[in-house]
């Protein structure tokens, strides 16, 4: 049986929690979504990319996956 690694920080005082592999896999696909729209506005909306696309779009794909992360998180708990 898998055991959940699941590792808790705190942060300004207030206490996260973190579920490893559901975290990775949606990190994955939030930054599959971003390659996606970025690729869409390049094609269909003759968009550049800029310095500050990749390191951007890799930061921020972090954070919104961690948001979708508390999220279900939350969704979970209340059933």
């Amino acid at each position: 049986m898998k055991k959940k690694e699941v590792y808790h920080f705190q942060i300004f005082g207030m206490e996260f929690s973190l579920h490893r592999q559901k975290y990775v896999a949606l990190v994955l696909k939030v930054w599959l979504a971003l390659v996606v729209a970025l690729g869409i506005s390049m094609y269909f909306f003759d968009y550049k990319m800029t310095n500050s696309d990749i390191p951007g779009g890799l930061l921020s794909g972090l954070l919104l996956a961690y948001l979708i992360h508390i999220l279900q998180n939350e969704e979970g708990e209340e059933k």
